[in-house]
């Protein structure tokens, strides 16, 4: 009963973000203002705002900087309703900037790749060398991924109609990051041998633990 549940939940959760991304697609590919649109585009981070600033250690501070914010695009909506489509452009390209320049910054040097890290954390110390050179890889490929969607995104919303940004950024993002995830799966399977191979849910549970165990904040795998 309790998986049932949680499939169901699954389900709704999953449905509820295609509706928000076909929504933001019909709203933003017009190119036209739109107070729907712009409702879209700023709500849910400002939910997500108010929800961070309440359980924030300075929730007075917080909570004024959340409804500072708030006024400022009460008294500017004008201009939001015309320009929200930057909104997701900054979140978008910058999104993926900021993974590409973590993953490469993570393979410069005699650093330690990203994925090797998590990778790590399930295989402690005596890591396989083949496993090595593979997370290696794998975050090389992960973070020319990364870079190749802030690029095409950059470049679509700056050169190219704003209907192909936004296919690109709503309808075509998630079965892109998925279709990586599969690749790289794939290549798991075929290079590794099966007593080494490190999978999505073992470096999720790896890297809760090590957070909880250390106190700090760990960051989520992408491999």
């Amino acid at each position: 009963m309790a998986r049932a549940l949680r499939l169901g939940r699954g389900i709704l959760a999953g449905a509820a973000f295609a509706g928000y991304l076909w929504l933001a697609h019909v709203t933003t590919a017009p190119d036209r203002p739109s107070t729907l649109g712009a409702l879209v585009a700023v709500v849910p981070y400002m939910g997500i705002a108010l929800a961070m600033a309440w359980k924030s250690r300075n929730r007075g501070a917080a909570l004024a900087l959340w409804a500072a914010v708030a006024v400022g695009l009460w008294q500017s909506w004008t201009l939001v309703e015309a320009r929200f489509e930057w909104v997701y452009f900054v979140q978008h390209a910058g999104v993926f900037s900021l993974l590409a320049l973590g993953f490469g910054r993570s393979l410069a040097g005699d650093g330690e790749a990203t994925i090797t890290r998590f990778a790590r954390l399930v295989h402690g110390d005596a890591m396989h060398p083949a496993l090595a050179r593979y997370t290696r890889g794998a975050t090389l490929a992960w973070t020319l991924f990364f870079a190749a969607m802030a690029t095409a995104s950059t470049s679509l919303f700056f050169f190219g109609p704003l209907h192909a940004w936004s296919v690109l950024i709503n309808l075509l993002t998630p079965p892109l990051v998925a279709l990586m995830f599969a690749a790289e799966f794939l290549a798991r399977v075929l290079l590794l041998p099966s007593s080494v191979r490190t999978g999505l849910v073992d470096s999720v549970r790896a890297c809760i633990a090590s957070r909880r165990a250390s106190g700090g904040a760990t960051p989520p795998p992408a491999a």
